[in-house]
Parts: C-alpha cells; sequence; structure tokens
C-alpha cells in the first residue's frame, strides 16, 4: 500500500510539525533514565508513529513499538514490554519505546494500565506513548506522568504536495488542482489521503478533478470506508490485513460494515456466497469474544473478515462503489423520533461508560446482547422501559 512505500524514513521528509519534530528530537538527545516520557498525541492519520519512527532512523536508535490496545493485559505487558524497557539494545546501542493507541485500553483491562505506569515510571530508555485523544479519563494518570506533545492536523498544503510527489513517482498524470482537492477532503489527515489516492490513482495514466468527485467529504465515519474500499478492492492478501491498521472502529462493528456491504461490492452470486461463509466465520469468533472475553481470539475475526472477504472475490471489482452504514444502526436513526430517541440513549449510556455519545452508539450491539443474560443492565445504565425496549431491538 501506498501509505507504507511512502511512509517517511526521516524527519526532513516528514512533511510539515517542524516545532514539534525540533521538540521531540531534543527531547530524545537529552533523555536520561527518570525524565518523563512523550504522550504523543493528535487525530487519526496525522502521522504520530511515523514521525517516532522517522526520530529513531535519524538518530539510529533501536524503535521497539508495541501497541497497547492490542496488549491489554497485565501478563502481556509484563511479557512483551517490560523487559524491553529494561533490557539494553539487541545492536548494543540506544533504543527508543513507542506504545501505540494507549486510549485504546479500557478500564477493565485487568491491570494493564496500572503495569503500563509502572513501566513508564521505570524505563531505562526513553518511551514515546501515542493516542487520538490525550485527556481520555482512561489514561489521565499516563498523561500526567507524561509531557505532552500535540500534532495537529497537516496543513493541505504539505498534503498536496506529498501526494504530488507520490504521482510523480509512480509515473502518473494528475491535473492541476486535483492533488489539493484530495488534500482539503482529508481532513488533516496524510494517511487517509494517501488511501484516498491510491483509491483514485492506481492503475490509472492520469488523475482528473472528475475522478476525484467519487471521493466524499471525510466525515467521522471516512476511516471505516477507507477500510472497506481496501477490503474489497483488493486482491493482496496483505493489503487486506492490513486494512484496520490503526482503525479506531470496534471490531464486531467493523464487522456489520462489512456484513452489510458484501452485495453491494460483489455481483457474482458465487463470490457473495464465499464472502458470507467468511462473514460467518469471523461472527463465530466475534461471539466467542464476547462470551469469554478471550482477546487472543481477535485475530481470527479480523482475518475472516479482511482477508478471507478480500480473497472471496475470482477478480477485482471495477469502478466506485457507495458503501452504506449498518442498516440496524441506520434504521434505528431513520425517522425524528428515534434519532430523538437515540440521543437520548446514547447519552445516558456515553454517561455512565465515560464516553462520548458518538462512541456510545458503536456499543448498542453489544449492550443489547449483555441485556439477554443481564436484565438488570438497563437499570443499571438509568434507561427507562421504552429505552430498553429500544436498544433489545439492536
Amino acid at each position: 500500500m501506498w501509505v507504507q512505500k511512502y511512509r517517511p524514513e526521516s524527519l526532513d521528509e516528514y512533511r510539515g510539525a517542524s516545532n514539534q519534530k525540533k521538540e521531540l528530537r531534543e527531547w530524545a538527545q537529552d533523555w536520561n533514565q527518570g525524565d518523563k516520557p512523550v504522550l504523543l498525541h493528535g487525530q487519526a492519520g496525522t502521522g504520530k508513529t511515523s514521525l517516532v519512527e522517522a526520530l529513531a532512523n535519524d538518530l539510529g536508535y533501536e524503535l521497539v513499538e508495541t501497541n497497547a490496545s492490542d496488549v491489554r493485559t497485565k501478563s502481556k505487558l509484563k511479557s512483551e514490554l517490560k523487559e524491553a524497557t529494561r533490557q539494553a539494545s539487541f545492536y548494543g546501542g540506544e533504543k527508543i519505546i513507542l506504545v501505540d493507541e494507549v486510549d485504546g485500553m479500557g478500564g477493565g483491562d485487568r491491570g494493564g494500565t496500572r503495569e503500563l505506569v509502572e513501566i513508564v515510571d521505570e524505563t531505562r530508555f526513553p518511551l514515546v506513548m501515542t493516542a487520538n485523544d490525550a485527556y481520555d479519563t482512561k489514561i489521565k494518570t499516563l498523561r500526567n506522568r507524561a509531557k505532552t506533545i500535540k500534532l495537529d492536523s497537516v496543513h493541505t498544503n504539505s498534503i498536496a504536495a506529498h501526494l504530488r510527489e507520490i504521482l510523480e513517482n509512480e509515473g502518473i498524470d494528475y491535473e492541476d488542482g486535483s492533488m489539493k482537492r484530495v488534500a482539503r477532503q482529508a481532513g488533516g489527515q496524510m494517511r487517509s489521503a494517501i488511501n484516498d489516492l491510491e483509491a483514485i490513482a492506481r492503475g490509472q495514466q492520469e488523475v482528473t478533478k472528475e475522478d476525484i468527485e467519487n471521493v466524499s467529504g471525510r466525515d467521522s465515519n471516512q476511516d471505516i470506508f477507507q477500510a472497506l474500499k481496501v477490503v474489497f478492492k483488493t486482491m493482496n492478501p496483505e493489503n487486506a490485513e492490513r486494512a484496520t491498521d490503526n482503525l479506531d472502529e470496534d471490531p464486531g462493528t467493523f464487522l456489520e460494515w462489512v456484513r452489510e456491504n458484501v452485495p453491494r461490492e460483489y455481483t457474482r452470486g458465487e463470490d457473495v456466497e464465499q464472502a458470507y461463509d467468511y462473514v460467518s466465520r469471523a461472527d463465530l469468533f466475534n461471539g466467542r469474544i464476547r462470551r469469554s472475553q478471550n482477546w487472543k481470539l481477535l485475530k481470527y475475526l479480523y482475518k475472516f473478515s479482511t482477508v478471507g472477504v478480500a480473497l472471496s472475490k475470482e477478480e477485482k471489482y471495477g469502478g466506485y462503489t457507495k458503501y452504506q452504514y449498518p442498516s440496524k444502526i441506520r434504521q434505528m436513526g431513520s425517522s425524528k423520533a428515534s434519532r430523538k430517541r437515540m440521543d437520548a440513549v446514547t447519552s445516558k449510556i456515553g454517561e455512565k461508560l465515560h464516553i462520548s455519545g458518538r462512541e456510545a452508539v458503536k456499543t448498542l450491539p453489544f449492550i443489547s446482547r449483555l441485556m439477554e443474560e443481564h436484565e438488570e443492565l438497563g437499570e443499571q445504565l438509568e434507561l427507562e422501559e421504552d429505552e430498553i425496549d429500544f436498544v433489545r431491538k439492536f
């Protein structure tokens, strides 16, 4: 994928963020044991991970990288991260520890957050944490122990310049102003702009403004649209597997998106049948995860719903496909009365779970299933009878 192929290898190649690059470099070079770690935060797609990788390359440091949303338990943190913060580099030099997506660790991570706090306090090497939201209540303790550096949205001109370089390197012509349009629609997210460009330009000889009209303005769900586009359009299993990297979406909800849009993309009956076979396998693992909280099974859910679905087609489908929001949630919010009730329900759930109303929408299918076995849940969430019935329908 182009987002990997054209990842900056040095701070000079990294577009924008001149002050942040300088601050991060000085922090790493002057770091001594006991100094604060860095909490690098900013919206998804601004290049937080790429910035740390470029820094490690420039300094010649070994980079040890862990995704906190995958390493959820105390024991896994000890085995996969703690030792790395204590032992010297394999090559005998310096190293940087990167802990991605610390705001992806929930309060129920069985000691994981507390263990990470201990690791942060004791590390022998400079440690960088990344988060989309530095002020998420779940990571308050980590934030208080860290030096915070905010990455702002990437400027449109910087994104457009990088996109032009990519096309020139790929030998693809482009109409004047077309890359500026892709950049504006990306909403300050370099990764999303590159993904959009690849979807439009790969295999083309020229990119025009008309081609870009198929890329809608980005909203809060754009990342999911991009992930779907990769899964449904690629024939490469590695590309499909990476489609959900850094996707800010519950795996069960992602599965609903795939389920809803299989027949919108695939038109051959045998392709649809094969894709739904993989969707059903993914759903089996989704159910097992919910019942047992065994998150080791998550990789199978993603394998079936990305690689399995992507390779279900005999050949790539051309043209533009308009992906749709899962009908379950869309139908619940289709009328004014339903939207009003949805707002009331998600507001209450969000307050109880300490998440935004938008995030609370994603939890509704899960809460609905929990209510089947725990009738008292609705009362604990302080929902009225009609609101409980509303949630049960998901």
